[in-house]
């Protein structure tokens, strides 16, 4: 199980590693492309702080607590394939790690992260988002994490 999540991860991480290598060498900063039929832009933004540029004007601050969080997560990544089962958990940890890696990447190798993924929309605020797939990854594996919790508690004989 332990192999198959960790091809799992690298395949994961190395997808958003190359699609922001991409997107950095091949948009201008705030250049914006449509995908046709869809409500998605490929959009170039630079977030230097947390979620929605969130405390931007102290990068150090930002890389420390990145390095911390990163951290935290290989420790929880330890406890998690430390048990038995659970395999909702442990593929949602294999998503949350991703994210986690690869903007912490981001952060120590370019000093920022490369978001590109926009939206189409008539909501202000919804169209100024830009994430990228660690984003998505840390999200969708936090449901899982927490979906394999509440399911993983209510099966006997399993904590």
């Amino acid at each position: 199980m332990l192999s198959v999540m960790l091809v799992l991860f690298a395949i994961l991480l190395g997808t958003d590693v190359v699609i922001k290598k991409r997107v950095d060498e091949e948009l201008n900063l705030g250049e914006e492309r449509e995908l046709r039929s869809s409500k998605f832009l490929i959009r170039k933004v630079y977030n230097k702080g947390f979620l929605l540029n969130l405390y931007d004007q102290h990068p150090e601050t930002v890389r420390i607590l990145s390095v911390l969080a990163g951290a935290g997560v290989l420790a929880w990544d330890c406890l998690t394939f430390a048990k038995k089962h659970n395999y909702v958990r442990k593929a949602g940890m294999t998503l949350v790690s991703a994210g986690a890696a690869s903007n912490l990447f981001d952060r120590l190798v370019r000093g920022r992260v490369v978001d590109y993924i926009g939206f189409r929309t008539q909501k202000k605020f919804l169209g100024r988002i830009t994430a990228n797939l660690g984003d998505v990854y840390l999200a969708v594996g936090s449901v899982l994490v927490m979906a394999g919790e509440v399911f993983g508690a209510l099966l006997p004989g399993r904590k």
